[in-house]
């Protein structure tokens, strides 16, 4: 594993290994009702809209964006790939905040992914300019 690959997943694997406490705590339960007391049923609701990271098709552009942003950071020069992947942790954050970290995790993974493998460097202005989308309408960059 390169070193590159270590200071990325490293803080990545830090952050899961810390919101992992937070997640696992329980919720405090309702207080029981009296002997004798009526209750209501409290019914989810018929037409609850599914979270957007149980649509297959919204994990598989997260995916997408997530190899593209890789392949950004592979295109980058030396000086500038820990920026690059400043911006794209950012944007993992947003993704965690707004969907939750499944859609957080399927993002940095294609990351990883997108940043690891071979690709044709022809595609470079493709996926900074693809890249450069995403800033504008996600990050406000």
């Amino acid at each position: 594993m390169s070193a590159h690959r270590n200071r990325f997943f490293l803080p990545v694997l830090a952050g899961l290994m810390l919101a992992g406490p937070a997640l696992a705590q329980n919720t405090p339960s309702a207080p029981a009702p009296a002997p004798g007391t009526a209750t209501t049923s409290t019914a989810p609701a018929q037409n609850t809209p599914t979270p957007p990271d149980a649509d297959p098709s919204f994990l598989t552009g997260l995916r997408r964006v997530g190899v593209m942003a890789g392949e950004v950071v592979q295109c980058a020069a030396d000086a500038d790939k820990q920026a690059q992947i400043s911006q794209a942790m950012e944007l993992a954050n947003q993704i965690a905040i707004h969907f939750g970290l499944r859609a957080a995790f399927n993002f940095v993974g294609a990351l990883g992914y997108g940043s690891g493998r071979p690709f044709d460097k022809a595609g470079c202005t493709q996926a900074l300019e693809g890249w450069k989308q995403i800033q504008a309408k996600y990050l406000n960059k």
